[in-house]
């Protein structure tokens, strides 16, 4: 439990600070987030974490976050549109096929679509988050809406949870959540889109609507995340947290929720 909380206390630190700061250092951590995250990927499947398919995996993975294919290799880490062209999605994609015939099957044709979903489940994703820090018409306070969403959700989840238990939530994914929690992590979220939007001046219904929406999501994406390691038969995706896991493993819910707040807020705020 120490080493929990302290991992808890300098990795919040850094991530609230490069979150705080913006600009270069969040896309940078951002940037690290996604390296990661692919690489937990990788080993989650028993692949070297070099290998061709691994190296290729982490340069898609990055072309999706950074934005090379949205704008001007000038505005790299500053992307401001999320329109991925099609071309790129297919190239990217029979890269990975092509590597299933270059290699004569040691890497299968379903390896190759594992590869390529997780660079979308980690880049995309992740590229919404950048776009939802730096986008001018979000930023820090619509960033922070949907960090407090989610650690509400999760919060009040484990105590409501604790508290009524009840029936479970899918035992067979994830056997500790019950449905109390996770009605009890929609009300938590709901109370912090109400108090957001008293705090900014804004219409209510909208974003007491939005905040339910990514607590939905945000537990869906523990959900996934659950079921994936189940299906590799793996305890955590990764050790870089130690007392939490690997990057997957806390940021999961962030993963589901960053582009439906994108786009919601988007839409909100247009």
């Amino acid at each position: 439990m120490g080493q929990r909380v302290v991992t808890g206390i300098i990795g919040g630190a850094i991530f609230l600070g490069a979150v705080w700061y913006g600009g270069f250092p969040f896309a940078l951590l951002i940037a690290l987030m996604a390296v990661v995250g692919f690489s937990e990927l990788v080993r989650m499947r028993g692949w070297s974490l070099f290998s061709a398919p691994a190296l290729i995996g982490y340069v898609v993975t990055l072309m999706w976050l950074v934005g090379s294919i949205w704008q001007p290799f000038a505005d790299l880490w500053m992307p401001a549109t999320d329109t991925v062209s099609g071309l790129w999605l297919l190239v990217a994609l029979f890269v990975f096929l092509s590597i299933s015939v270059v290699s004569k099957n040691k890497f299968s044709f379903q390896d190759m679509t594992y590869l390529f979903a997780g660079t979308l489940y980690v880049g995309l994703t992740l590229h919404s988050a950048l776009l939802l820090r730096v986008d001018d018409r979000m930023g820090l306070s619509y960033f922070l809406f949907v960090l407090l969403t989610i650690w509400t959700t999760d919060t009040a989840a484990y105590f409501v949870g604790r508290t009524f238990k009840g029936p479970k939530l899918w035992p067979a994914i994830s056997p500790n959540k019950t449905v109390s929690g996770s009605l009890g992590g929609v009300v938590g979220a709901v109370v912090v889109g109400v108090v957001f939007a008293q705090v900014m001046g804004l219409a209510m219904g909208p974003w007491m609507l939005l905040a339910a929406l990514l607590s939905v999501f945000g537990q869906f994406g523990d959900f996934v995340e659950s079921g994936l390691k189940r299906a590799l038969d793996v305890k955590d995706s990764g050790t870089i947290l130690p007392g939490h896991g690997g990057v997957l493993d806390r940021f999961d819910s962030f993963l589901f929720t960053a582009p439906i707040a994108y786009y919601g807020i988007l839409l909100l705020v247009s």
